[in-house]
């Protein structure tokens, strides 16, 4: 039919253009890992793109390949933490060096392989930074040149006007006209003055310019600030408060640390708090705290917590990214995530007998070998099989046919 046709047509095209793109990005990984290769001094070997990148050694060696000393201290430790640090040294370079920010990767796009597009941009938009911001580098080159000047000055203050107040001066100003910002003049209820002024009505009433949200939900506005701000306004849409605070009593009943007045977020950060309810729990599930106010110490904390987690028998599919809970990225993530630590410790540390948080889970996964069936000539292993083929359906009734 011409619909099957239509749609075999876009498939296709979808299907060839998908392929061609992945195509493109193969051979601007190659093309990277030979420019990156050349500059380091460090072969690839056989190793993955990610898997060669992911210490961030050699991303730090490009750099100061490029800068000398741009990066003074390069981390050789195969701790987590360390390596992400290496990233991040790495990220802080490539600004200096003159990548702009939206060509930037955030650290868990390399280290745990999230946005290896991302990467491979942000490397090729360096090599043809460093053209023009490092020209006593005459080493291989990649890309064309690439100038990214961003200038920074402090802007005149103008004078503030008592209705706009600096409204005026702004770079972005507010929309006004707009379907998200429409300015529309209120009467105000009618009332007589003692002293009008002259050439007046005194039954006139005035109205008030005033700006009314177009919508009656408080967190979809047209006003937006980037991407990052929508996807944040998304999730906070999402967060439920109420497991919040039902977390963070659990926690305080547990450890006997009080709140206060700090987000969840403020409280729990450091991982100092995390660590003690896994320790109350189960005893010496952490041997270790860091009480440091380093932030790759407090990241460490969080990550001792997580293991210590999985210890418990949390699944994996129930746990936390380090950054959701340190950056605050996700924290609705990271309290659905404690739920799910409540409620696995009730069936796996069956001699805990304090608060409990949630419905007991029992997510043990056994893993046995199976017996090995006799194979039949006709069904092979089907007789074996957990799930055997069906037998009685309408599409597999064999008739016998009349030949006429």
């Amino acid at each position: 039919s011409p619909s099957q046709r239509i749609l075999a047509q876009v498939s296709s095209s979808l299907v060839a253009r998908a392929t061609s793109v992945a195509v493109a990005m193969a051979e601007l990984e190659a093309e990277v890992a030979a420019w990156i290769e050349a500059v380091s001094g460090t072969p690839k070997g056989d190793q993955s793109f990610a898997e060669w990148l992911k210490s961030g050694e050699v991303l730090c060696q490009v750099a100061n390949a490029l800068s000398p000393g741009i990066i003074p201290k390069v981390n050789s430790s195969k701790m987590p933490f360390k390596q992400m640090e290496n990233i991040k040294y790495f990220g802080e370079a490539a600004r200096k060096l003159g990548v702009p920010e939206l060509s930037m990767f955030a650290t868990p796009d390399l280290f745990e392989e999230r946005r290896m597009d991302a990467v491979i941009n942000c490397i090729y938009t360096l090599g043809g930074a460093v053209q023009e911001s490092c020209p006593d580098f005459t080493g291989p080159k990649l890309g064309i040149v690439a100038k990214h000047h961003v200038h920074e000055a402090k802007r005149a203050a103008p004078k503030a006007q008592q209705c706009g107040g600096l409204s005026g001066a702004m770079e972005v100003e507010r929309p006004t006209d707009k379907a998200g910002y429409v300015v529309k003049g209120v009467d105000a209820p009618h009332k007589e003055s003692a002293d009008p002024a002259p050439g007046a009505a005194a039954d006139e009433p005035r109205a008030h310019p005033v700006v009314i949200p177009h919508s009656d939900h408080s967190h979809e506005r047209t006003h937006f600030t980037g991407l990052d701000q929508d996807l944040k306004n998304k999730e906070d849409g999402k967060y439920d408060v109420g497991l919040e605070k039902e977390v963070c009593l659990w926690i305080e009943a547990i450890t006997g640390e009080k709140q206060g007045e700090l987000t969840a977020h403020e409280w729990l950060m450091s991982g100092e708090i995390l660590c003690k309810l896994a320790n109350c729990i189960k005893p010496d599930s952490v041997p270790k705290v860091n009480s440091s106010k380093m932030p790759f110490k407090q990241m460490e904390n969080i990550t001792y917590f997580m293991n210590a987690a999985r210890a418990m028998g949390v699944p994996e599919f129930g746990m936390f990214g380090t950054p959701d809970l340190y950056e605050g990225k996700r924290m609705g993530v990271v309290m659905s995530s404690l739920l799910t630590f409540g409620g696995v410790i009730q069936e796996t540390v069956p001699e805990f007998k304090g608060p409990t948080l949630g419905l007991a889970l029992n997510v043990k996964c056994g893993d046995k070998k199976r017996e090995q069936g006799v194979a039949t000539q006709c069904g092979g292993l089907s007789g074996t099989m957990e799930v055997e083929r069906p037998h009685e359906r309408a599409d597999y009734c064999v008739k016998p046919v009349d030949h006429h």
